[in-house]
């Protein structure tokens, strides 16, 4: 374990010294940060690359857009490059937000449901680009209303031999594209985007999966994620977030709600636990102690079930852990975060990314 906090630690003394600079005297320029990335995870291996992130104003906006570039390659022969964006112009009336992106990955799979045994943990490979696009409309003061297509195509190049995703009827163990076109509501009345210290973030969404969409699968999607923030004391912040998400239909696999990752229960491993319904809660402490330089702590539970009145509420999982915080734009806020997240079973993830988890 103590190689892999080494490479973290390194990972972050070479972004802290490779950080841009910010556009402070006018506001319409652009605040960027590249840096360079060095990482270790279970599921990576060595990985290096390069990461950006520019905030901006344009179209007479209010509140800064933001479009991030990350591009790594790992010693598992594994590529990801992917440019998640948020967009506001015209006074803010309008937004648009989502990723692109192209995969070439190895995952871990464990079986579906919360009873998944780790000892039946199994690798697949996959490669799949990605496009994920959101466009909504204000129609009232923090109010948006608009259209989501979210499309990937997951071809599946290996599995393990004679393990689950081989042997049994898992829909969606061959691969196969999926894609949804649907609605999208989001109701913010944070006063910052990217670091918020109070005020909601509500994202509901109704994504149905439809062959006339050229999806391979058939299933509807619906998911709620609501975010609170209160600024108790100076620059200590309390942030609460709730994730719940159903699936109806006929769900591939890898489009199950799924608990683990870098934003909801960090330190499972993402899709740890997976099935067609989900329901997460979170809590987490910041603090921007010294300039640019915060802290946080955090805990998460969860829970996943086939059904949604049969969630087994004794086995939720619990998670918990803290992190550092590097404010790379100091008015944009725009934090580089490396988290440490502490599964129950004893296992720990890092995690090194751009913007909060929620």
């Amino acid at each position: 374990m103590g190689y892999r906090i080494a490479l973290v630690v390194l990972s972050m003394i070479i972004c802290f010294s490779s950080a841009g600079q910010d556009e402070e005297n006018d506001s319409n320029k652009v605040a960027y940060s590249i840096v360079p990335l060095v990482y270790f995870l279970p599921e990576t291996g060595l990985g290096y690359g390069v990461g950006g992130v520019a905030s901006f104003k344009w179209g007479g906006s209010v509140n800064a857009s933001q479009v991030q570039l990350a591009a790594s390659y790992t010693t598992l022969d594994q590529i990801l490059i992917f440019i998640p964006y948020r967009l506001f112009w015209k006074n803010d009336k309008y937004l648009a937000y989502g990723e692109l992106g192209y995969y070439r990955f190895t995952y871990q799979y464990f079986g579906n449901g919360i009873d998944a045994r780790s000892t039946d943990e199994e690798l697949f490979d996959v490669t799949f680009p990605r496009l994920r696009a959101s466009f909504l409309y204000e129609i009232f003061p923090g109010l948006y209303l608009g259209g989501r297509y979210w499309y990937d195509d997951f071809r599946i190049t290996s599995v393990a031999a004679e393990g689950i995703l081989d042997t049994q009827n898992i829909v969606g163990n061959r691969g196969g594209e999926v894609a949804g076109l649907g609605f999208v509501m989001n109701y913010d009345t944070r006063d910052n985007q990217l670091y918020p210290s109070k005020g909601w973030f509500i994202e509901g969404v109704l994504l149905p999966h439809l062959s006339y969409y050229n999806s391979d699968f058939e299933f509807f999607k619906v998911s709620l994620d609501a975010s609170w923030y209160w600024n108790f004391y100076k620059k200590h912040i309390l942030a609460f977030n709730t994730y719940l998400e159903s699936n109806f239909g006929n769900t591939p696999f890898n489009q199950l709600a799924f608990l683990g990752g870098p934003k909801r229960l960090r330190g499972f491993y993402e899709g740890r636990f997976r099935d067609n319904h989900a329901a997460v809660l979170q809590a987490e402490y910041r603090w921007m102690f010294y300039k640019r330089f915060g802290l946080a702590a955090f805990t998460s539970l969860g829970n996943v079930s086939s059904t949604i009145l049969g969630y087994d509420f004794a086995k939720t999982k619990l998670t918990f852990g803290g992190g550092l915080r590097f404010q790379v734009t100091r008015d944009e806020k725009v934090n580089l975060r490396l988290d440490a997240g502490v599964a129950e079973d004893g296992l720990v993830n890092f995690y090194i990314t751009f913007a909060e988890a929620f």
